[in-house]
């Protein structure tokens, strides 16, 4: 009877009530059908995630239109049916979906199979369609100029320009990293240069291998040059736009140069340590941090470091408050072990 009833009345009003289900049901299907992105910054956009290229994340809104959100700045992502995703360091993409249980992101392949991330990085790209390629590189930088006054002295001023190149795709790491230094003391002009390039390999969200070699010259020390090469095992306990911590050990090989004395071979243990902070109004804290122990020879100790701010001015560019130190167990020209620098600069950054 009921059911009679009901065809009845849709057979009196049989376009207006189907055109009304239609439209509600359609509401209905955007609405649940509707991706969650979560942000670095705990902003939550809510739309239809249509493609991840370039670094862009691109999603289709009813209150905004499309939204473009850099992916550097995404924490996580809850997607309602399965995507193209690509991951990191693949030749192609297969369908994935993408799930968010807190701040963690969960990638789930066609066959069940499911990795969780502290948070959205390891993927590259993401189209509805099925792509031809998605592997995306990323290069960072930055270039500085810094003064310093050395130990308060007026006849002393030291100049520099420092900078760093990043070539990453999040598992695969390229850093190259240099530092000239002019001096002038007294009239007397020295120059000091340190050049520098590491790899790092990732295995894991957490683990990955690094080789790395470095280069130093100082014109008016007795060890003119340091030479390094290397290679060491680390881990990331976290990297995110908020901040930073990770470290490796290893061995490297080092050669030291002397202009009075005879030149030195070892072999060295050392031990990397790389964190940043980032707090509110734009500062940040950072200190990078480098130790080796020589094998086989008497004051094994090296350590060489750098800590300080920076301070965000606008978007590109920066000023840094840093403290250099180095300390050698075994010091030439009866120089003190350990030397204090302290670098006020400004910097672009991209």
């Amino acid at each position: 009877m009921l059911l009679r009833t009901i065809g009845s009345l849709l057979g009196v009003y049989s376009l207006p009530v189907v055109q009304l289900l239609a439209v509600c049901l359609a509401w209905n299907v955007n609405v649940a059908r509707a991706d969650t992105v979560w942000l670095e910054n705990g902003d939550v956009i809510s739309g239809k995630i249509e493609k991840l290229e370039s670094g862009q994340l691109s999603l289709s809104t009813r209150y905004a239109g499309t939204i473009n959100v850099s992916w550097r700045y995404v924490r996580a992502i809850h997607g309602d049916e399965p995507l193209w995703v690509s991951m990191i360091g693949e030749s192609q993409a297969s369908k994935r979906l993408l799930e968010s249980k807190g701040k963690r992101l969960t990638i789930i392949d066609e066959d069940g199979y499911a990795r969780s991330f502290s948070a959205a990085w390891p993927v590259a790209g993401i189209t509805r369609k099925k792509p031809v390629l998605a592997d995306e590189w990323e290069v960072t930088g930055s270039i500085g100029v810094s003064f310093d006054s050395k130990k308060g002295n007026k006849d002393e001023l030291i100049i520099s320009v420092d900078g760093n190149l990043g070539i990453n795709d999040r598992w695969n790491k390229n850093l190259i990293k240099w530092d000239v230094e002019v001096e002038n003391k007294k009239g007397v002009r020295t120059s000091e240069w340190e050049l520098g390039y590491s790899y790092s390999r990732y295995l894991t969200e957490h683990w990955f291998v690094k080789g790395a070699a470095d280069q130093s010259h100082d014109s008016a020390a007795d060890l003119q040059l340091r030479t390094s090469f290397g290679a060491s095992g680390g881990y990331r306990f976290w990297e995110t736009l908020d901040g930073t911590l990770l470290t490796s050990v290893g061995v490297t090989h080092l050669w030291e140069d002397y202009k009075n004395e005879n030149d030195q071979k070892h072999y060295a243990l050392t031990w990397d340590i790389h964190y940043r902070k980032v707090f509110p109004r734009g500062m940040e804290y950072f200190l990078d941090n480098k130790v080796f122990y020589r094998l086989g020879s008497g004051n094994k100790l090296i350590v060489d470091g750098e800590h300080g701010l920076k301070i965000s001015l606008t978007e590109a560019l920066e000023l840094k408050l840093s403290h250099y130190f180095d300390y050698d167990g075994r010091p030439v020209d009866d120089a003190e072990k350990t030397d204090n620098q302290v670098k006020l600069g400004i910097g672009y950054k991209w």
